[in-house]
C-alpha cells in the first residue's frame, strides 16, 4: 500500500507496517480525541510540542485567527466550543503526518509543485491578473512569504500524497456485505423516555461564605485575567530617508554608459494579427485585406466576431513562432503575411511599421535610473540608520530623543494579550499581520522599559518595540466573582443529587420496576417516538450520543445519558428491520461508496492513533486556558 511513496521500499518493511495496521484495527484503537493523550512537558511559549516538531503561541494563534475568520466567533467563543482543540489537532496532526512522509522517503517534485500552485492562482488569473499578480494577492491574503507559500504547498500536497497511499487499497464490499450494511443503515426503532432535569431537584441548601471561598480556590482558572502589555512601536520608513540621498546627472549618466546594453534594442516589426480556425477562412481574410480592408474589418466580416483579431503588437523576431518570424522580417511595410499554418491556428499578418535596431537614449530612461538607483541607495541607508539607532538603543540613549533626531513615527499599543487582542477581544497587531509573530514575541520577551533591538518587517520598514507596562497575569478577586461562583456551586450541587436520583432510577429499572411506575414515581411524563433510525437528527432532551447508544443496547434495556438540562432514560421498545433482498442496485451501490470511504477513514483515525503515542505529544493546557480560556471583560 506504501510502495509508491519510496521506491526501493522493503516488501518486509511494507508488511510489518501493514500488520501493524491490522492489529490496531482489531484492537478497536479508535482516536476520539488526540488532546486526550497530551498533557504537560511543554515549554512557556509553546501550546503543543512532539518528537521534532513545536508549535509556538503566536504562530498557533495566527492558524487560529484565519480559520475563524470567516466563522463570525471570538477565539474565547471557539474555545468554549472546543473548536480551538479541533484546531490544534488539526494542526498536530498534520505535523506527524509530514514528519513520516519524510521518513519515508515522500518527496513533491517541482512540476507538481508548480502545477498545484498554478491551479490555485488560476481562478484570480482568469479574472484578468497574470499568474504572477495573482500568486501575490494569495501571498497578501495570507499574510506570508513567497518561501513560506510554496512550503506550505509542498508540506500539504506530501501529506496528501501520503494520506491517499494510507487509505487507499482498503479493498472492496461484497455483495452480502452490502446487504448486511443496508440493513444496519435503514434499521429504525421505536423507543419511549423521560428526563429529570436538574432544575427540578429541590433542597439544595445555600452555600456560606467559607465554603464558597473553598470552592472558588479550586476553580479559580476560571476566572484568570491574562499577563497584559502596552507598548510603543517606533517606525523607520524609506520616505523619511529620501532628501537625505543625492543623486547627481554625472552618477546616473555613468550607470547608463556602464550597462549600455540593457538599452540597446532589437530590430522590430510592427504587426496587426489574426488567427483563424481554418484555412478557407484565412485566405478569405488575406483576400480582403490585400483588396483594402482593414485586418479587424476583414476578421468580422468573414467570421463574424472578433474573437480572432488580435490587435496591434511589436514584435522582435525572437518573440515570434519559427514559422512566422521569417517571412514576418522579410516582408515590407503594409505587406499581408500568410495564411500560414502553426499549432495555434492559420496566422493572417499584416505588417504595419519596421523599427530599426536602436539604443534608447539617455533621456528616456533617465527617470527609471534614477528610481532604481534611489531605491538601492535608499536600502543601504535604511539598513545604516537602523543599525545607527540599534547603538544608540544600546548605549542607553532615551527612544524620544532618536524619535526626534531621527523624525521616527511612533505608535502606541495598549493593554493586549499574548495573542494581540485586547480587552475587547480586537485584533490590535492587524495592519502588522505579516509580522504580527515577531512583534507579539518582542513585546512580552523584554522588561517593562526596555527596548527591543531594530527588526526589519517583511514591507521594508524597520522598527523598535519599547514596553511601556506589563499587567501582570491574576485572578478575579472572589468578592468580585462571588455571585458567579455561587451560581456554579449551587448548579454542581444540583447536578450531583440529579445523578443520585439517575442512579437510583436504573437500580430500580434493572430490578422489577417498569419504566411507566419509575417515571410515575419521580413525577414525570414518560414521551415516546416511533421509527427513529440510527442516523436521524434529533433534538433536545434527545441527544446524537443518546441514539447512538439506543441502537446498541438491547430492546427494553434501560440508558442514562446527560444532556443540556440534565439527564434522561431511555430505552427501545420495538425495532423494524428492513429486508435486504427488497434493495435496489443503487441502493447497494449507495451503501458500498459511502463506507469505502469511512473504511479509508478508519484506517487513517487509527494511524493517527499511534503516531500520538510515537512523538510523545504534549499541549500547554495552561497556555491555552490563558490565551483563550478567559472571554473579554471591561474594567479588568
Amino acid at each position: 500500500m506504501l510502495r509508491s511513496m519510496r521506491d526501493g521500499a522493503k516488501s518486509g518493511v511494507l508488511k510489518f507496517f501493514l500488520m501493524g495496521l491490522l492489529v490496531l484495527a482489531a484492537g478497536g484503537l479508535v482516536l476520539t480525541d488526540v488532546g486526550g493523550f497530551f498533557r504537560g512537558g511543554v515549554s512557556a511559549t509553546d501550546v503543543a510540542k512532539g518528537k521534532g516538531f513545536k508549535i509556538g503561541y503566536q504562530q498557533f494563534d495566527i492558524v487560529v485567527r484565519r480559520t475563524l475568520a470567516q466563522q463570525g466567533i471570538s477565539p474565547q467563543q471557539a474555545y468554549q466550543f472546543g473548536l480551538i482543540d479541533q484546531i490544534l489537532n488539526r494542526e498536530i496532526q498534520a505535523r506527524m503526518i509530514s514528519n513520516e512522509a519524510i521518513e519515508y522517503g515522500l518527496r513533491i517534485g517541482d512540476d507538481t509543485l508548480v502545477k498545484q500552485i498554478a491551479e490555485l492562482t488560476a481562478p484570480i488569473a482568469s479574472e484578468g491578473q497574470s499568474k504572477k499578480d495573482a500568486l501575490q494577492s494569495v501571498l497578501r491574503q495570507q499574510g506570508i512569504s513567497e518561501t513560506e507559500f510554496i512550503s506550505s504547498i509542498r508540506a500539504d500536497l506530501r501529506n496528501t500524497v501520503f494520506r491517499n497511499a494510507l487509505t487507499g487499497g482498503t479493498g472492496t464490499i461484497s455483495d452480502e456485505t452490502a446487504k448486511d450494511l443496508y440493513q444496519f443503515e435503514n434499521e429504525t426503532r421505536d423507543i419511549q423516555y423521560f428526563t429529570l432535569t436538574n432544575a427540578s431537584v429541590k433542597g439544595i441548601e445555600v452555600p456560606t461564605d467559607m465554603q464558597l471561598e473553598t470552592y472558588y480556590g479550586t476553580m479559580k482558572n476560571q476566572f484568570l485575567i491574562p499577563e497584559r502589555r502596552s507598548i510603543t512601536i517606533a517606525t523607520l520608513k524609506t520616505e523619511m530617508l529620501e532628501d537625505q540621498i543625492e543623486i547627481t546627472e554625472d552618477d546616473l549618466k555613468e550607470i547608463y554608459e556602464d550597462n549600455i546594453a540593457q538599452y540597446e534594442k532589437e530590430e522590430q516589426r510592427t504587426v496587426h494579427q489574426s488567427i483563424l480556425n481554418n484555412a478557407d477562412d484565412a485566405q478569405k481574410v488575406a483576400d480582403q485585406v490585400k483588396s483594402g480592408k482593414s485586418l479587424e474589418k476583414a476578421t468580422l466580416s468573414v467570421t463574424g466576431k472578433k474573437d480572432g483579431y488580435l490587435g496591434e503588437n511589436n514584435f522582435s523576431k525572437n518573440g515570434l513562432l519559427d514559422e512566422v518570424a521569417e517571412p514576418v522580417f522579410t516582408a515590407t511595410t503594409n505587406d499581408v503575411v500568410g495564411p500560414i499554418e502553426t499549432a495555434l491556428g492559420f496566422h493572417v499578418i499584416q505588417l504595419k511599421k519596421i523599427i530599426p535596431a536602436r539604443v534608447e537614449p539617455f533621456d528616456s530612461v533617465k527617470k527609471s535610473i534614477r528610481n532604481e538607483l534611489l531605491q538601492e541607495r535608499l536600502i543601504d541607508e535604511m539598513s545604516d540608520t537602523a543599525n545607527t539607532i540599534d547603538d544608540r538603543l544600546a548605549s542607553g540613549e532615551a527612544l524620544e530623543e532618536i524619535v526626534s533626531d531621527i523624525g521616527l513615527t511612533t505608535e502606541k499599543l495598549a493593554d493586549f494579550s499574548m495573542g494581540g487582542t485586547n480587552k475587547k477581544d480586537k485584533d490590535l497587531f492587524k495592519s502588522y499581520d505579516s509580522d504580527k509573530s515577531e512583534i507579539l514575541e518582542a513585546s512580552f520577551e523584554y522588561e517593562q522599559g526596555e527596548t527591543s533591538p531594530v527588526m526589519e518587517l517583511a514591507d521594508g520598514r524597520y522598527i523598535t518595540i519599547r514596553v511601556d507596562a506589563i499587567t501582570e497575569r491574576a485572578y478575579k478577586p472572589f468578592k468580585d466573582v462571588k455571585a458567579a461562583v455561587k451560581k456554579q456551586w449551587l448548579a454542581t450541587q444540583r447536578d450531583a443529587a440529579n445523578r443520585l436520583r439517575v442512579s437510583d432510577a436504573m437500580n430500580k429499572l434493572k430490578g422489577e420496576t417498569s419504566f411507566t411506575d419509575v417515571a410515575k414515581e419521580l413525577g414525570v411524563t414518560v414521551r415516546t417516538k416511533k421509527k427513529l433510525n440510527r442516523y436521524d437528527e434529533v433534538k433536545e432532551p434527545l441527544t446524537a450520543n443518546t441514539l447512538r447508544r439506543l441502537f446498541s443496547a438491547d430492546l427494553d434495556t434501560a440508558i442514562s445519558e446527560n444532556n443540556k438540562d440534565g439527564h434522561i432514560i431511555a430505552q427501545a421498545t420495538a425495532l423494524n428491520m428492513p429486508d435486504p433482498a427488497k434493495a435496489s442496485k443503487d441502493d447497494l451501490e449507495k451503501v458500498r461508496a459511502q463506507n469505502q470511504g469511512a473504511l479509508g477513514q478508519d484506517i487513517l483515525t487509527q494511524y493517527v492513533n499511534t503516531l500520538s503515542k510515537k512523538y510523545k505529544v504534549r499541549i500547554n493546557k495552561r497556555l491555552l486556558d490563558q490565551m483563550y480560556g478567559t472571554a473579554p471583560a471591561s474594567g479588568n
